[in-house]
């Protein structure tokens, strides 16, 4: 079996997100965190909502900055970009 979320609470984001996954992200012109994706072998977690400071910096830190990431639910894989 496999969990694909789409969440909005970043609470919900912090307990999904373990050491064993990926963490990659998107960031606005201004640097803001506009979008995180949370990848694991059973785990797809897309997660838009905004952050505090101190998830924004575990994502930085744990995450990949990527240029855009494509979600296919159907086929149950994430795709990113980096120029």
């Amino acid at each position: 079996m496999r969990l694909i979320a789409k969440i909005k609470d970043p609470e919900l984001l912090r307990k999904s997100i373990h050491e064993r996954g990926t963490l990659f992200y998107l960031t606005d012109k201004e640097g803001n965190i506009t979008q995180v994706v949370y990848y694991s072998g059973s785990r797809i977690v897309q997660y838009a909502g905004s952050l505090d400071e101190k998830l924004a910096k575990t994502v930085r830190e744990a995450g990949h900055k990527v240029d855009g990431i494509e979600v296919d639910e159907i086929q149950g894989y994430v795709r990113v970009f980096q120029s």
